[in-house]
């Protein structure tokens, strides 16, 4: 680690440059021809949160000893502003517009796209990924191509409506090296690490170095996570023919322009991310030009002597290194949760060298250079029109097949994490066109509305915060998440004919809402109405065939009503799309002790125990399938089988 905090001084006297196309002066050098590739995505970290970036903040002493060794990208760009949609994007140097992941719930990255795992392991490389998040869990599509996709222990625990489940730095960059130290041949392992996100409770002794901004606190515990691995790494001489990137999903907003968190605008606070890049043979430098995330997949390509796909879509970052400028100069980006979840209207938009036009109802253009925190619109002096042709030929140039909505994978467990999150949410009726009432400046205040109401839910100030979720449906009545939070208090509070009723009148604005439908099966369900879950969860599967979560609460249900065939079909069409569903295996196994209960036939209970290990290997705590195991086996022993 000593050595490389010396070699920062190599960079740091030319991190104070000028902006795209000055590009500090360097020479290309050549590929690293079946060299192991190292890709570490941190979640949720804003450029200025790295070091070498900024020093205002935060010491990232581990990650600016890569940087001063490696070629630092001053203009990098996320082109979404959440974790599955960028990550698809660097998995398949594609934007959305042609893989068709646009949000976190709802959308799966189809077999049929190629990913970088995919292309490397047909040159005979070996694939690892490890991550951090279950946003990322390999039911999601990401996993294609990995030999081994290390997500187990993440989305199976119990926890409350507003916990998170995620896997630390130093228990996702342990088994990585473990892995890594293992491999005898070529190379490629993806490393995420989830810990900036919020909510931000960095461990000791960075929660006390960093107690009033606990968010580079985080940072600060990431970084301490990778100087060890790469320590390690070095130790073991696994990092000498080894590129490796560094980057973010995409950034964080801590008030400015008024937005908190991220997912919603799009704003350089979100979606300028660090990039690093670090290859044999290369000098380090400072790249002002700008680059983004689909640039990624052909940079690797073109460093290991791969050919590049002619489908994608970025750019290999090596000649861009060697001073060439972009061969399109045009950065596509998007924002499309609100709109997919608050039927806002869809917000996209373009870089163009130290331009930036966001195309809202209300436009916005920012001079980067001048104006780095995008605080004078500029739109009424510009030429929109032509910024308004440029973003639809390249919609038009980067637009695919996409991928279909649905919401597979969102099991009970998962979803209960993603909606602590904000990242599930409802599908209102889409509206033919949108106005300033649309425009994502105008809804943000309900939006921040809605933050606060959580927040008061969280603490215990139900009253409170059940009032402002209603003064939110007064003024937007179509905000499913609304109608969903509100209906989950009711019921919290035993008031489960107004969760109902919150429900139903929820539907009645978005009667083609599957997440508020598949709520009122579940509540139907809670409260023994089987045959109205059976109708609310038969048009949900009718609507999305494939999601597990709604296929098994189908399936409890017709078990209830001793519909038996029927339930067994639905329950293994749950285990089917999600095998790792551990609420699909009890309830198999339920069904299996109570078959075996009416006929006593040994089968079925040999099958319900089968089924309960299925669910205590994926969720050891779950309580049912603990107690519905010991009932099998004590029914055994009392009729003296072995």
């Amino acid at each position: 680690m000593c050595s490389r905090k010396l070699r920062l001084a190599l960079l740091v006297s030319f991190f104070f440059g000028l902006w795209p196309g000055l590009i500090a002066a360097r020479t290309a050098s050549p590929p690293a021809k079946d060299a192991n590739v190292l890709l570490i995505t941190i979640d949720t970290l804003r450029a200025d949160r790295v070091g070498i970036y900024s020093d205002k903040y935060v010491k990232t002493p581990n990650i600016d000893a890569l940087a001063g060794r490696s070629i630092v990208f001053t203009h990098a760009y996320a082109q979404s502003t959440l974790t599955r949609p960028s990550h698809t994007n660097i998995m398949t140097g594609m934007t959305p517009l042609y893989h068709g992941v646009s949000d976190n719930p709802g959308f799966k990255l189809e077999a049929r796209y190629l990913t970088l795992a995919e292309h490397l392991k047909e040159a005979g490389y070996r694939t690892a990924a490890f991550v951090g998040c279950a946003v990322l869990d390999s039911r999601f599509g990401l996993n294609q191509g990995f030999d081994l996709y290390y997500d187990s222990g993440m989305g199976i625990q119990e926890p409350g409506p507003f916990d998170i489940v995620q896997r630390t730095a130093d228990q996702v960059v342990k088994p990585a090296g473990i892995w890594i130290a293992d491999q005898s041949e070529k190379w490629f392992c993806w490393v995420h690490l989830f810990d900036p996100h919020a909510p931000y409770v960095p461990p000791s002794p960075f929660k006390e170095q960093y107690a009033s901004d606990p968010y580079s606190g985080e940072v600060a515990f990431v970084d301490a996570q990778l100087g060890f691995f790469f320590d390690d790494l070095e130790k073991k001489g696994k990092l000498e023919k080894t590129v490796i990137i560094i980057t973010a999903d995409h950034g964080e907003a801590f008030g400015e322009k008024d937005e908190t968190y991220h997912g919603f605008f799009a704003y350089d606070n979100t979606i300028h991310i660090p990039l690093i890049l670090s290859y044999p043979g290369d000098a380090p430098g400072r790249i002002d030009e700008n680059v983004c995330h689909t640039d990624i997949f052909p940079t690797v390509c073109d460093l290991v002597g791969r050919p590049i796909p002619s489908h994608i879509q970025g750019e290999s970052l090596v000649p861009i290194a060697a001073g060439r400028p972009r061969r399109n100069p045009a950065i596509y980006f998007e924002s499309m949760s609100p709109h997919l979840n608050l039927d806002a209207a869809p917000l996209g938009g373009l870089i163009l060298g130290a331009k930036k036009f966001i195309d809202q109802p209300i436009k916005e253009v920012y001079d980067l250079a001048s104006d780095p925190g995008e605080e004078r619109n500029i739109a009424s002096t510009s030429d929109l029109p032509k910024f308004s042709a440029q973003l639809e030929a390249e919609r038009k140039e980067l637009k695919g097949r996409g991928t279909k909505q649905d919401i597979k994978g969102t099991t009970g467990d998962v979803r209960k994490f993603m909606e602590s999150l904000s990242y599930i949410a409802g599908r209102p009726e889409r509206k033919g066109s949108y106005g300033i009432g649309d425009d994502l400046k105008t809804l943000w205040p309900l939006v921040q509305q809605m933050h606060t109401a959580v927040d008061d839910l969280k603490v215990g100030r139900t009253d409170l915060g059940m009032k402002k979720l209603a003064s939110i449906l007064r003024i937007r009545p179509t905000y499913v998440s609304a109608y969903s939070l509100l209906s989950d208090a009711y019921f919290n509070l035993g008031r489960t004919d107004q969760a109902l009723d919150m429900i139903r009148t929820g539907l009645g604005k978005n009667p083609e809402s599957l997440p508020l439908m598949g709520k009122l099966g579940q509540v139907l369900i809670k409260t023994k109405d089987y045959p109205g879950a059976i109708e609310a969860l038969s048009f949900c599967v009718e609507k999305d065939p494939n999601d597990p979560d709604n296929l098994n609460l189908l399936g409890r249900a017709y078990m209830e009503t001793q519909k038996f065939d029927l339930a067994r079909d639905y329950l293994e069409r749950a285990v089917e799309a999600d095998p790792k569903l551990a609420a699909a295996h009890n309830n198999l196994g339920y069904l299996d002790l109570v078959l075996f209960v009416q006929t006593s036939e040994e089968k079925y209970r040999e099958d319900a125990i089968a089924e309960f290990d299925k669910a205590l290997a994926i969720d050891p705590r779950l309580q049912s399938a603990i107690k519905g195991k010991e009932t099998a086996l004590s029914r055994r022993s009392e009729t003296g089988t072995v």
